[in-house]
């Protein structure tokens, strides 16, 4: 998890489908940006061009804590 709770994760996730203007939640320096920038197919992947972390949401959701 790149948050501290389920219910924070489940917010980034839902602010990432959405969108919407997020900021890495790991370093907190830049917005994340679509991975695949030119094949914009699907919003599911992004990266921080801060810190290089890349956010999989489909990954995401599946390993989510049951509660």
């Amino acid at each position: 998890m790149y948050t501290n709770s389920r219910e924070n994760e489940v917010r980034l996730l839902k602010r990432l489908w959405a969108g919407l203007p997020t900021i890495c939640p790991k370093c907190r320096q830049a917005e994340l940006e679509h991975l695949h920038k030119k094949a914009k197919k699907r919003n599911v992947d992004w990266k921080c061009p801060a810190c290089g972390e890349i956010y999989r949401t489909i990954n995401m959701l599946s390993e989510l804590p049951d509660s």
